[in-house]
């Protein structure tokens, strides 16, 4: 994972952690977690949630004892509560609040929990899946027909959210319960709209498809500043390298959940 604060702002407001068991260690019994957060909020506020809230993800993830949804759940509904009560103690925190998007691999299955723009990919087969879908104004109106995805690449309120972490007690984050069976091969990336924003999908799918994770987030991050790096942009790049035969399931084709289906 790699984070970068772009070439116009002062700060870097993102947020990225990752877990990742030793390779080939049996005790090892973490479980495979990346979380991408771009906060926002005042002056610093926005560095502030995503901290908190990657923070609460991490230890949640690492104590178990539930699920992977309920764990999510659990996480999400927990950083919720923390960054509302760390805003309502200091008035230089008020309204700050923050995307989130954390996968948790757990036997041979990827669940989703999401709020907000960030994104998360998986690049199967050559072909790249969205499977996170976008909290924001624009992404609402082209799925009511209201707008193209085109014209919503370079819409004027394209970066309006109206789901975040922090700025509603009664959030309702998307969590995808039924989980996505992982194969080898598969290609994770989680990312803030830093990338998205200026970056298309087809040069990510391809960047994706032709490197190893830590190269790719270089370039990545490197497309985004060329394109103008008008905001932070946060890339974390996951390989499935195998998956044990008992935990994999054999899907009858290459078709990837999206949200509408698995939540």
């Amino acid at each position: 994972m790699l984070s970068d604060r772009g070439r116009v702002r002062s700060d870097n407001e993102d947020c990225a952690a990752y877990i990742l068991p030793r390779p080939g260690d049996a005790a090892d019994l973490r479980p495979a977690l990346a979380i991408v957060a771009d906060g926002m909020g005042g002056h610093a506020a926005g560095e502030v949630a995503s901290r908190i809230a990657c923070e609460i993800v991490l230890r949640r993830a690492l104590a178990g004892g539930a699920t992977p949804p309920v764990l999510i759940r659990e996480a999400i509904a927990e950083a919720n509560t923390a960054i509302l009560d760390e805003a309502a103690r200091d008035d230089a925190l008020a309204g700050m609040g923050t995307t989130l998007t954390v996968v948790l691999l757990v036997d041979g299955r990827a669940y989703l929990g999401h709020v907000g723009d960030s994104r998360a990919y998986i690049l199967r087969g050559h072909r790249l899946h969205r499977l996170s879908r976008d909290h924001s104004l624009v992404a609402e109106m082209v799925r009511l027909g209201q707008l193209s995805a085109a014209a919503a690449r370079t819409h004027p309120k394209r970066n309006v959210i109206y789901k975040a972490v922090g700025t509603n007690p009664e959030l309702e984050p998307a969590i995808y319960d039924r989980g996505l069976p992982v194969r080898p091969g598969d290609r994770l990336l989680l990312c803030s709209d830093g990338l998205t924003d200026l970056v298309p999908e087809p040069v990510i799918a391809r960047e994706l498809d032709g490197h190893e994770p830590l190269e790719t987030c270089r370039n990545l991050v490197q497309r985004a500043l060329d394109a103008g790096g008008h905001d932070n942009v946060t890339v974390g790049v996951f390989h499935v390298l195998e998956v044990a035969a008992q935990e994999q399931p054999a899907p009858p084709d290459t078709r990837v959940p999206m949200e509408g289906r698995a939540a």
